[in-house]
């Protein structure tokens, strides 16, 4: 047991018999108050009606109990604490496993494979990725997956464009998923205009007004994207204008693709592993990797999609629906099961559309399959499904589906992450018109500002790479999740506070006042009159650290280990600007100073571990 965590069991241990309550409430209800008032604070309202107590208790880790209103507050003992801590201290502190490990699957990422992965995928891959660490870091068995979307129109339209260049092989020295979202950009405006030009001939004149706004927005994005490669541009224009129906020969390269045709097989994996050889290029930059790559098609082929709509088409809950058939999610659930299944009260759920028109399976029955196929590949007790907000309605029909369709424990182990949108100085993306700000750009972009800021603090360049990487990280996840992230380039390279190469530097200035140090530290030689200020505060935050690490990962917020990290560094330097350690003359100070040095230093190095964070020793 940690050092607060015994100090805890204390303070209830003594409550429990003096207000007559569970030990195990007293604990639930600890809180920690602003330190100048108490280390540990217990509002009594949170665990009984009883107010006329006498509270006044010393013992082992607290130094003093006392009530104020309706508070008990405690204060503690900096030197045992100091002691308790650091006599068992070792490198893995404060990373404490989980007693009983869970399986657990974290899909995330899962980019359409048309073009370079962007900004908003960054936030997608940084917090799935973080998430997989935490969990790991906490004990549990994790498997990262990838989501290769490679059956829907999507795919299907990029595979049209290319069948207009005659399927070439990528320019040597271009990135590959670079050149198909061109190639897929093309395509898709060109489709566009030549769609909204037939519909002016039937046009209201209200709606003639608009698709000719639209229109002529289609045409300078086309104009944009001839100017960057003219020829791919004419080829594909004159293949799309010489076909009587394009959206038809899209349909049949879904259809075939569906249904296993050899060729068409042959050709869509070609270029969809093309996409991916791109995806993990870009997401080496910050040492993001899977597990497993999972292809939708795979799903169809193998006949798993093929089954789950067979069953959804004998379920109770069948409807006709638009002229097709969808299953009806609102009817057949009760107010517990929504409760259980984390839908809002009174929200009215959509049909689940079960296919298309012409008969081809839609991505939600495919989600189905899928789900289910990940649950049974890992044998799961959880799958977390890192997604955006947007999706949070087809993420809830998910859940309603699988509970309809006879999986009701799945449904329920079935966890949607949801994140905000990432926004770039107030820029607008939209992949389909080739306009996005690329993953790739981020990260160029970082780091030219980090080697910048290296050259003018006179620093090391061999460490670029790892800055950008916790530039990049610390700027997605000390955001809250459910909150959007304006992404500032300048500000996230700041090496002065609150960023990720700001951790590392404070940790980089602990290391080394450590490493230069020629004391060996001796626990009985701490003066207790040194701890106080800054240097008391350092102590409490470092014996907080299991706990704020094993809630972190226990409620996936990893934003609260990212803040704690920065308010420990900010005490830190606060500190240290002000007082000596090394060339401090009293032994038994500079020892003591050494030891908040030295937690300093493993609780941010473990913590920044925690969240692929690397340390630095030289910066």
């Amino acid at each position: 047991m940690y050092a607060l965590a015994k100090a805890k069991e204390e303070m209830a241990e003594y409550l429990s018999k003096i207000i007559e309550v569970d030990k195990e409430k007293i604990l639930n209800s600890i809180e920690y108050p602003k330190s100048e008032i108490a280390d540990l604070s217990l509002p009594l309202p949170s665990v009984s009606k009883k107010r006329d107590i006498e509270v006044k208790y010393s013992g082992y880790l607290i130094k003093e109990m006392t009530k104020d209103k309706i508070f008990i507050n405690v204060r503690l003992n900096e030197l045992n604490l100091m002691k308790e801590i650091f006599s068992n201290f070792n490198e893995n502190y404060g990373i404490i496993k989980v007693e009983k490990p869970l399986r657990i699957v974290v899909e995330h990422t899962s980019a359409n494979p048309i073009h370079p992965l962007h900004v908003g995928h960054l936030r997608n891959a940084i917090i799935g990725d973080t998430l997989v660490r935490l969990l790991k870091a906490r004990g549990h068995e994790v498997n990262s997956r990838f989501y290769v979307n490679d059956g829907g129109r999507q795919v299907a339209l990029l595979i049209y464009g290319l069948s207009k260049l005659d399927y070439p092989e990528p320019p040597e020295g271009q990135k590959k998923d670079e050149w198909l979202g061109q190639i897929y950009a093309i395509t898709n405006v060109i489709i566009e205009i030549r769609k909204i030009t037939e519909e002016l001939k039937s046009a209201s004149e209200q709606e003639y007004k608009e698709k000719i706004s639209k229109r002529d927005e289609l045409i300078a994005v086309a104009s944009e994207l001839e100017s960057r490669n003219q020829d791919y541009f004419n080829r594909i224009l004159n293949g799309v204008n010489s076909d009587k129906d394009p959206e038809a020969e899209i349909s049949k390269i879904i259809q075939l693709y569906e249904s296993g045709d050899s060729k068409t097989k042959q050709i869509v994996r070609k270029y969809v592993n093309y996409a991916l050889e791109g995806f993990k290029e870009s997401l080496e930059n910050l040492h993001i990797s899977y597990d497993n790559f999972d292809y939708e098609s795979d799903l169809l082929w193998n006949g798993d999609v093929g089954k789950i709509l067979d069953l959804a088409l004998e379920s109770v809950a069948r409807i006709s629906y638009k002229g097709t058939v969808a299953l009806d999610l609102q009817k057949f659930l009760d107010d517990k099961v929504r409760e259980e299944l984390k839908i809002p009260k009174g929200f009215e759920i959509p049909p689940l559309v079960l296919m298309r028109s012409d008969g081809t399976s839609l991505y939600t029955i495919r989600d189905i399959a899928y789900t289910l196929y990940k649950f049974s590949q890992f044998n799961a007790d959880e799958v977390i499904n890192v997604i955006a907000e947007q999706q949070s309605v087809s993420q809830m029909q998910l859940r309603a589906s699988l509970y309809l369709l006879g999986y009701p424990e799945i449904a329920k182990r079935l966890i949607h992450y949801s994140y905000g949108m990432v926004t770039v100085q107030g820029l607008r993306m939209s992949g389909r018109l080739g306009r996005y700000i690329s993953f790739d750009n981020i990260y160029d972009k970082v780091s030219e500002v980090v080697k910048t800021k290296i050259q003018e603090k006179k620093g090391v360049l061999e460490n670029i790479k790892e800055i950008a990487n916790a530039a990049i990280r610390y700027a997605i996840i000390s955001v809250s999740s459910n909150k959007p992230v304006s992404f500032n380039i300048a500000r996230v390279a700041n090496f002065e506070e609150n960023s990720g190469p700001y951790l590392q530097y404070s940790y980089a200035r602990a290391y080394n006042i450590l490493n230069k140090s020629t004391d060996k530290l001796d626990i009985q030689k701490i003066d207790e009159s040194d701890l106080k200020n800054e240097k008391r505060q350092l102590l409490i935050m470092i014996a907080k650290f299991p706990e704020v690490f094993m809630s972190s990962a226990d409620y996936l917020q990893p934003e609260n280990l990212t803040m704690f990290l920065r308010f420990l560094a900010d005490t830190f330097n606060s500190w240290y600007d002000k007082e000596r350690v090394i060339q401090e003359p009293d032994e038994k100070k500079r020892i003591t100073r050494l030891y908040i040095v030295k937690g300093v230093e493993t609780v941010l190095r473990n913590g920044l571990n925690a969240l692929g964070i690397n340390s630095l020793t030289r910066m």
